[in-house]
């Protein structure tokens, strides 16, 4: 293992007593946690800052450059936390814009905290008017994304903003082979989607509604400008799509280290004992322990129609 601490490996200097890895696809920045055995008082002797960046890698598991967001003594040990997102992920902005495009705005709020920007499958959409009152930068871009069926995560410098869809019908880079001895729990709540969004905004109101599913009527009452019919649409259709991804969800904990897994990325899987879920998964959530070398995988099944 190595743990990189401003550019240097530190792992043999320290003694880790546990390092939690955490990566998320969307709604929250990677976190990483450490516990430090720290009976000499070295850690502490070094004087840790926020800002700090810090990393660690095991196999081809790599949480990338993450910032120190809190140090915190106990008793002979050091608790370290650090984030993807730079602390500057708090600060508030207020801004308008006129005909600005998604991947400008994405760009923009990216390019305030020293992130560059990637895209896959995203549909520039053009906006008439965008404010941004007060706002925490990543809360307000979230929201735009969800309009448009995107997420974004942070890694490694960068935020990485994603079309949904696209993704999930892609092809799958990994399996995932659960035996019968590996502990799996899965959540099927599809009798519960709603079938059909309705969003009102004053001179407009989107509709969208899926083929074949409930009666459940999502509605929706926003004060954004929203510039057409076309585009109201979009966002109902969009925002169905984010109440309803979640309603089929699953996990499984292995006693064995699975590094190359990552949130954020579709894989096929199969099982030993619910064939029912055979077929791609999105990841949403992995978890690593690099001590214990134990890997935790949360993820859903793709939406289909939307």
């Amino acid at each position: 293992m190595k743990l990189i601490y401003e550019g240097v490996d530190i792992y043999n200097a320290v003694s880790v007593h546990r390092c939690i890895y955490d990566s998320y696809a969307e709604q929250q920045s990677d976190m990483l946690r450490i516990v430090f055995n720290d009976g000499n008082d070295r850690w502490d002797g070094w004087g840790p800052k926020k800002g700090a960046k810090i990393s660690a890698v095991l196999g081809n598991c790599d949480t990338g450059d993450m910032y120190v967001i809190n140090v915190q003594p106990r008793n002979g040990q050091m608790f370290l936390y650090a984030s993807s997102v730079p602390g500057t992920h708090n600060d508030k902005s207020s801004k308008s814009w006129q005909k600005i495009h998604f991947m400008q705005l994405c760009e923009e709020i990216a390019g305030r905290h020293g992130l560059s920007c990637e895209f896959y499958g995203v549909e520039d959409q053009m906006y008439e008017y965008v404010n941004q009152q007060n706002r925490k930068d990543f809360i307000f871009l979230e929201e735009y994304c969800v309009l448009e069926g995107c997420a974004f995560l942070v890694y490694n410098g960068k935020l990485i903003v994603y079309n949904e869809s696209r993704l999930e019908n892609g092809t799958t880079n990994n399996k995932l082979i659960i035996p019968d001895n590996v502990r799996f729990d899965y959540r099927d709540e599809s009798p519960n989607v709603y079938g059909k969004c309705i969003l009102k905004n004053g001179a407009f109101t989107g509709r969208y509604e899926t083929e074949n599913a409930t009666d459940k009527t999502l509605t929706k009452v926003m004060t954004l400008k929203i510039s057409g019919q076309a585009e109201a649409d979009r966002y109902a259709k969009n925002l169905l799509r984010f109440e309803n991804k979640k309603m089929t969800s699953g996990s499984c904990v292995s006693n064995t280290f699975l590094g190359g897994y990552a949130a954020g990325t579709l894989v096929e899987l199969r099982t030993a004992g619910v064939s029912s879920w055979d077929g791609p998964v999105f990841m949403t959530h992995v978890q690593h322990d690099l001590v214990k070398a134990k890997t935790k995988l949360y993820f859903r099944k793709p939406l289909e129609g939307y």
